[in-house]
């Protein structure tokens, strides 16, 4: 593989920086920033800069222990860069079961573009899928150390498990991602495509065993309440992009980051999508937290 050479001395830190909006868009979802974490954190490691990640400018660092700015961000001229960049060379976005995706061409252009930068700390927002999908244990860290969730979190959760009659590892998850045209717009969800879902999940559960039921849509975990082994919280929740976050104020938030820091302490995941891509919100939070991890298409 044939790279260009990284030649910008000024250049000492990259930042991915998770807020809601930016000079040319707005955040997509926790997923797509932490798919891209894990990639700008490679291409660091790979040309010897320093790597953070920034969430002290996102609705959620209200729920999040060391959630400070970094000295040297403009968080008003911020840009998104290599957008969901990185796709292999068929332009698939379904890595699962591979180890390697080394586009040359992609880090090229990362490269040049980090060669033109004029700073020692350059914030962006990258989601871009990463090279490599064998995730070092220190890059795990770096990222947890940022997500932790503060005190009053930490009481939400617990004060959440009591209710549902669960406890920390003894629970899997199921998480269903029906689609934004649900969790942003708003729209019904169709009775048969629920019922082809839960049939699935009948198939899928073990006896003895409880599991968790996550997804994008609240009206989805009404219709689980009746299957035996598996609980559901309906509160209210919110998109975490700035592209579908309705409001930032409101307890959606709150309650999305729960689910998240729920499937944390889960001992299994099983994702399950509509879209092409698996669901960045539960793959990478079962690598950050070593979960067995299994993903499911679905079809409407």
């Amino acid at each position: 593989m044939s790279l260009i050479k990284f030649t910008n001395n000024k250049l000492k830190k990259i930042v991915n920086v998770f807020q809601l909006n930016y000079i040319n868009g707005n955040s997509p979802g926790l997923g797509d920033f932490l798919r891209g974490t894990f990639c700008l954190n490679q291409i660091a490691n790979l040309l010897g800069l320093e790597f953070e990640i920034d969430v002290s400018n996102h609705p959620i660092s209200k729920y999040l222990e060391n959630s400070t700015h970094i000295a040297g961000i403009d968080y008003n001229n911020l840009e998104i860069a290599f957008q969901n960049g990185n796709k292999d060379q068929k332009g698939s976005v379904d890595y699962e079961g591979r180890l390697t995706n080394i586009n040359p061409n992609f880090i090229n252009d990362i490269i040049n573009w980090l060669n033109t930068k004029d700073c020692e700390v350059l914030g962006i927002l990258c989601t871009a899928f990463p090279s490599f999908f064998n995730h070092k244990q220190e890059g795990k860290d770096l990222i947890n150390s940022k997500l932790q969730p503060n005190e009053f979190m930490r009481n939400y959760i617990d004060y959440t498990l009591s209710e549902l009659g669960l406890t920390k590892l003894g629970y899997g998850v199921i998480h269903i991602r029906t689609g934004d045209n649900h969790l942003v717009n708003g729209e019904p969800i169709d009775v048969n495509f629920v019922n082809n879902i839960k049939n699935i999940i009948l198939k899928l559960i073990s006896p003895g065993r409880r599991y968790l039921i996550i997804s994008d849509s609240n009206a989805f975990k009404k219709h689980m309440k009746s299957v035996p082994q598996c609980y559901s919280l309906i509160r209210k929740i919110e998109h975490l992009g700035g592209e579908g976050m309705r409001n930032e104020k409101s307890n959606g938030v709150m309650n999305t980051l729960l689910e998240f820091f729920l499937m944390s302490y889960s001992n299994a995941i099983i994702s399950m999508s509509v879209y092409q891509h698996i669901s960045g919100f539960s793959k990478y939070c079962s690598i950050l937290n070593n979960i067995p991890f299994k993903y499911i298409k679905i079809h409407k």
